[in-house]
């Protein structure tokens, strides 16, 4: 079953980009029969390995907007060290209730995840003028709206493993004026970059299911080489309409279960 999961992620991360956190958490949870607090802290260590790779590959090709990604980290270390303390104080004074408590994180973030992806989705004319609308904003405003990003996506990765793909590209083409390239790009270093602080909680309180990830691994790295070969040929609206639906299904089910 895991390795299955791990071509699924796989081929969607190479069709879209998209898949190492929203998707893969909710189907731990929901067809591999981790915890939610197992499913969170694999799912991070997964992106971890995954995305680092390729963030340092586009680094060298100068595809990663640093200035960017100081902004997003100089919020989302905060945010980080916010969810990090959640995780922590509830695994030492409260066991009985953080699975509940993440479950319940975990089904939100997905629900309004998939709905900003079905937005972005939308016919040019049906679409909410926010959609598209880019904010003539100074250097300074700008830095500062997307250190807040940085600061609301750090926590919701740490709670939950969800938010550096779905939340930050949005993020991106509304502040910034990106070619697809530089957007990928920057997406992955930075999800990358978050990854690594997010997972050391979950790693030191003994939240990541070692042989889970190795068998996600063995999926993942065919599925992501199929993937790359269909990019491009597929319009994203497929895939990403896919994901948003899985995404919107699976949430649902988390809340009302």
């Amino acid at each position: 079953m895991l390795i299955a999961i791990g071509i699924l992620i796989g081929l969607l991360i190479g069709l879209t980009g998209l898949g190492s956190g929203s998707l893969l958490t909710p189907l731990l949870i929901l067809f591999a029969g981790l915890a939610p607090a197992a499913a969170v802290g694999t799912s991070l260590t997964f992106a971890l390995l995954t995305k680092a790779w390729g963030g340092l590959n586009f680094v060298r090709r100068g595809l990663v907007k640093m200035d960017i990604i100081r902004d997003l980290s100089i919020g989302s270390l905060p945010g980080v060290l916010l969810g990090a303390f959640v995780i922590r104080y509830l695994e030492l004074r409260k066991p009985d209730i953080m699975n509940v408590l993440l479950l319940r994180a975990i089904g939100a973030a997905l629900i309004v995840v998939s709905l900003l992806m079905l937005l972005r989705l939308l016919p040019e004319r049906m679409r909410p003028a926010a959609v598209d609308h880019r904010p003539e904003l100074s250097d300074g405003w700008r830095s500062l709206l997307i250190i807040l990003v940085g600061f609301v996506t750090g926590l919701s990765v740490t709670v939950t493993s969800i938010g550096s793909g779905a939340a930050l590209i949005p993020a991106m083409v509304l502040f910034y004026r990106l070619d697809s390239g530089v957007l990928v790009g920057t997406n992955v270093a930075m999800g990358a970059i978050l990854a690594a602080i997010a997972s050391i909680s979950h790693i030191g309180l003994g939240n990541v299911n070692w042989p889970s990830v190795a068998l996600l691994l063995c999926g993942s790295i065919p599925g992501v080489w199929l993937g790359s070969q269909f990019h491009g040929k597929i319009h994203r609206a497929i895939p990403e309409g896919a994901i948003a639906l899985a995404l919107l299904a699976m949430g649902v089910r988390i809340i009302i279960n």
